[in-house]
């Protein structure tokens, strides 16, 4: 018993992995993994395929992390398996009812900054649980357990880099498989695993208490330690990464912080499409470092506040306290006068600081992004009009902030002291009101920022689709295609296999899918309906026929034991005394009977109906079969074509 992995080709993984992103119920998930496990091996799965989400596990998630992962549990004593295939979902589009990033900010912070660890730590503690409840489930239904559970990590995006972590980490899967990973970088990995942490420091003589200085090294010296440490650690063969050559997150994999562990297989998946990763490789590690000590600051922010939080942070402006101004005549200025004060006058101080940092590092940002967004309009990601919009959004941005500084260089003359307390009253009451009207102007500058960054994410949702790989998962379906192309087949969105063939000059394209669907469905009803018919000629029997020759033979039963035993009968004669009976005795009973046969229209007409309804049954099936038949013939060198129909889902 080998117990040799399931899921063996990267096609089947990439169709598996998938299914992840289709958000189906755990029966749906079955037959979707037996479809596509027939489909792709002309073979049946094995006999017990369990479905573990993270959604099932209540309580265990952190606090708005993100992460959603999925445990498939395949399971054949018979074929000595006994494997689980840990899937740990890739990047989500949105924050929950909204258009802000959720997994793409954990992206930033988590694996670019490395300064938030929370989707690791449930992708972990996913993880231990699901292991443990595999393990339980097994022992509940008696399972045989000579043969050791096998684990395989499984991930897609963001989901790649957290199983990729997790092996680098703790080496706890036998092979990990990545589609479009995000690569680990050494600033989450020196977050993460306190030994490597301590490794590095001593290393590069770094106070181990200040995780900051990690950005001060030269990116190259601390790339080539911190590959040299894993490959150490772990067997580089565990780790498998299948990497599309126009995916943008390989695009940027050559900027600092990230590392390159295990074997790599890069296929072509859009000849048309030209790689960017010349490009991000033109944007100057100075400039990135500038970017990356600056976002450092708001990890904690984020994991709290989430994007708005983000957003107030780096301003420092605090747009709830200026909310809270609203409507306040002057007797409520009065009365909170010491509170609102202290409040401003700390939001101003930070604000003064804060702000001229935030101004550097969105100067930085607009001179990266017109040469990227013209490569963008070139693969036809978004529109010149697109870009124009974005550009101007930033520039905006870049505007608005200006005018932020211009505010607050307003506030440097303010005296924010208590109104009433000199004796130019009406003077202090004006200066108050001034004072208080500049904090909502700033407030609508902040809200105009955010309003430029719902413009600029509206005018990239093409580029989103195309290149972010969140949970429409494009490319991902993208390397499905690339990988199933050189054997002249292909997937439509919903995952639907789809013959090609070339019949001269033209391409005709059949789904495979939809016509075993058609096929087994067909089938099933054909098979209801032969059982709905054999249902009616047994109540035909039961009502008809056998209770006719029922109904005879109680008739003959009676005569019978009218014949055998006259005496019993004497109370037909009529009633007599009982001196009477001894001369008028019933002594003998002849019945000369005549029972005509079953109405002979009555079978003709059930029988008639059934020969009918035989027909038509003989027909459907007939026509099912010829689908069959077209797709045998069509596709007459691939063997496991018959073997997909035969088998059911």
């Amino acid at each position: 018993m080998s117990n040799e992995e399931v899921l063996n080709t990267d096609i089947l993984r990439a169709r598996i992995m998938n299914v992840e992103y289709q958000n189906l119920t755990i029966g749906e998930i079955k037959r979707e993994i037996k479809r596509i496990y027939i489909e792709e091996t002309g073979k049946e799965p094995p006999a017990h395929i369990a479905i573990y989400r993270s959604d099932d596990f209540k309580d265990f998630r952190h606090i708005d992390s993100g992460f959603d992962g999925t445990a498939i549990h395949f399971y054949d004593e018979e074929k000595g398996i006994n494997q689980a295939y840990i899937i740990t979902r890739g990047s989500e589009a949105s924050e929950k009812d909204t258009w802000k990033p959720l997994d793409w900010f954990y992206n930033t912070f988590g694996i670019f900054v490395g300064q938030d660890k929370s989707q690791y730590r449930d992708a972990m503690h996913f993880d231990e649980i699901v292991t443990k409840k595999i393990d339980e489930d097994l022992e509940k239904n008696k399972c045989d357990k000579k043969v050791k559970l096998k684990k395989i990590g499984l991930g897609h995006s963001l989901g790649g880099n957290l199983i990729a972590t997790i092996q680098l980490t703790t080496k706890e899967y036998e092979q990990v498989y990545v589609i479009n990973d995000a690569p680990p970088s050494y600033y989450q990995l020196a977050k993460i695993d306190v030994d490597f942490w301590y490794d590095l420091a001593e290393r590069f003589n770094l106070n181990p208490l200040n995780y900051n200085s990690i950005y001060t090294l030269p990116p190259s010296e601390l790339k080539a330690f911190a590959e040299e440490y894993y490959k150490k650690q772990i067997d580089e063969r565990s780790i498998h990464h299948l990497t599309a050559e126009e995916d943008l997150l390989y695009a940027v994999s050559g900027v600092r912080g990230f590392i390159d562990i295990g074997s790599r297989q890069v296929i072509d998946t859009n000849k048309d499409f030209t790689s960017i990763k010349d490009l991000i490789a033109k944007i100057s590690d100075k400039d990135v470092k500038a970017i990356q000590m600056y976002l450092s600051q708001y990890s904690d922010v984020y994991n709290e506040k989430g994007f708005d939080g983000v957003v107030q942070a780096m301003m420092g402006v605090d747009i709830a306290f200026i909310e809270s101004l609203q409507g306040y005549d002057t007797m409520d200025y009065l009365w909170h006068a010491g509170d609102i004060v202290s409040k401003a006058n700390h939001m101003l101080d930070d604000m003064k600081v804060k702000i001229p940092e935030l101004m550097k590092n969105v100067a930085i940002l607009y001179k990266n992004l017109d040469p990227i967004f013209s490569v963008f309009v070139e693969l036809g990601y978004v529109t010149p009009e697109e870009k124009k919009m974005v550009l101007s959004e930033v520039k905006g941005i870049e505007k608005d902030i200006a005018s932020i500084q211009q505010l607050l260089r307003k506030t440097w003359n303010w005296r924010m002291a208590i109104p009433f307390l000199t004796p130019l009253v009406t003077d202090d009451i004006l200066q108050w009101k001034a004072s208080i009207e500049v904090l909502f102007q700033i407030r609508d500058k902040v809200l105009d920022i955010l309003k430029r960054l719902q413009i600029i994410q509206e005018n990239t949702a093409n580029l989103q689709k195309a290149i972010t790989m969140s949970v429409d998962a494009h490319t991902l379906n993208e390397v499905i295609t690339a990988l199933a192309r050189s054997k002249g087949r292909t997937y439509d969105e919903y995952g639907n296999l789809i013959f090609i063939k070339k019949v001269g000059e033209q391409e005709i394209r059949m789904n495979l899918s939809s016509a075993v669907r058609i096929y087994q469905k067909g089938l099933q009803i054909m098979e209801e309906k032969e059982a709905v018919l054999r249902k009616m000629k047994q109540y035909y029997f039961d009502e008809y026929v056998e209770d006719f020759e029922m109904q005879k033979r109680e008739l003959m039963k009676k005569i019978e034991d009218m014949e055998q035993n006259p005496w019993a009968y004497q109370h037909l004669l009529g009633h007599f005394t009982d001196d009477a009976k001894q001369v008028y005795a019933l002594r003998r009973i002849d019945v000369h009977e005549s029972i005509p046969p079953l109405d002979p229209r009555i079978p003709y007409i059930f029988e008639a109906m059934f020969l009918y309804y035989e027909h038509e049954i003989s027909r459907g099936k007939e026509l099912i079969e010829t689908i069959k038949k077209s797709f045998e013939e069509f596709f007459e060198q691939d063997q496991n074509v018959s073997k997909i129909f035969d088998l059911r889902y």
